[in-house]
């Protein structure tokens, strides 16, 4: 991620050079770059050809890259490889309290929603900045700045493997400076900005993507389980990015210190995940509980009133950035799943995967 300033004539035109070069190699056949532009609604073949390729390989884009599971959990536990900083000059991502009053937060959240809302931006979204703020102690009068400054910063993880335009990195940087400014009050043993970020991010995702995928209505005792389904079916990331702190060979390959490594997987029990989202699970997880639980007591039956938009250049997250939906005042047949679609780069539609049933899967959570 670029964070050193940069005039933004020159941070445009080395963002558009360095987006270029992935479609440059998108288009010679490399599944890496083809992933990083991340254009293919259904990014399984991509990943089946990215596993093909070998069990660590060099892409044009410039990472190693596996698919392999055994060279995955390798790069993970070798010494001299790292998770790449989401943000540069912050403390690694720790896990987070769970506060209390989550239950409480996201009634009040669904009350205001009324019968049909957007589950990402009034329910999901605010449910994690909400949490967060009472684990850094932001004041009720500053939760609207530190919103913003959240939403601003969600593209963080992404920006770590694709370019970003450049008026959302500007965004950004902005928004960062705007929340190492709030949380600099935070008291002792709050998370730093790092860790604030990737969580509000991925656990919005979880809990848009866990309600969507639901079969709802559910029961109270049904929440848990599906939230721990959910976790265990899909990951916070679908990338994992690596740097070799150090001269390594592992896998075959001689991999110089400082070059990046990227791990690939498809989710599902026992998928490689970055210590940033293990850290962060019991955190997210309560996050998806509470919302669906929330759910549960008022028996609601969500029918998608539009299709999905999932958020453009995300492919390390591929969440939805709208999701409307609405609470039909009668029981309702099935009405099957939503649409994706993405604007710019360029609008597409499929469907989403099937519901997350109570108690699918096995492991646990990642």
């Amino acid at each position: 991620m670029t964070t050193e300033p940069v005039e933004p004539a020159e941070l445009g035109e080395r963002l558009q050079r360095e987006h270029g070069t992935l479609w440059l190699h998108r288009l010679k056949g490399d599944p890496f770059a083809a992933l990083l532009c991340d254009i293919d609604e259904d990014p399984g073949p991509l990943r089946e050809r990215v596993l093909a390729a070998g069990p660590l390989w060099r892409s044009g884009a410039g990472s190693w890259v596996t698919a392999d599971p055994a060279t995955a959990a390798a790069l993970l536990a070798h010494p001299g490889i790292g998770p790449v900083t989401v943000l540069p000059g912050e403390a690694a991502v720790a896990d987070v309290r769970v506060p209390t009053g989550l239950d409480a937060l996201c009634a009040r959240l669904l009350d205001a929603a009324g019968s049909e809302f957007d589950l990402v931006t009034e329910v999901a979204e605010p449910l994690a900045a909400g949490a967060l703020a009472d684990v850094c102690g932001i004041p009720e009068d500053e939760l609207g700045r530190f919103s913003e400054a959240l939403a601003a910063c969600g593209v963080a993880q992404d920006a770590i493997v694709c370019p970003q335009r450049l008026a959302t990195t500007r965004r950004l940087r902005t928004g960062l400076d705007e929340l190492r400014t709030l949380l600099a009050g935070a008291p002792p043993g709050a998370p730093g900005p790092a860790t604030v970020v990737v969580a509000a991010r991925t656990g919005a995702d979880l809990v848009a993507r866990t309600v969507l995928r639901a079969r709802l209505p559910l029961a109270a005792h049904e929440a848990g389980p599906t939230a721990a389904a959910a976790l265990r079916a899909e990951p916070p990331g679908w990338i994992v990015p690596l740097v070799a702190r150090t001269d390594v060979e592992t896998g075959g390959a001689r991999i110089a210190a400082g070059e990046r490594l990227a791990i690939v997987h498809d989710g599902g029990p026992g998928a490689a995940t970055a210590p940033a989202h293990r850290a962060l699970a019991p955190f997210h997880r309560a996050l998806v509980e509470t919302a669906l639980t929330a759910l549960a007591d008022r028996d609601a039956r969500l029918r998608p009133a539009a299709p999905v938009v999932r958020r453009p250049r995300a492919p390390l997250t591929r969440g939805p950035a709208r999701a409307r939906v609405t609470v039909p005042t009668t029981p309702t047949a099935d009405s099957g799943s939503a649409g994706t679609t993405t604007p710019q780069d360029p609008p597409r539609a499929t469907a989403f995967p099937a519901a997350v049933a109570p108690g699918a899967g096995g492991g646990e959570a990642r």
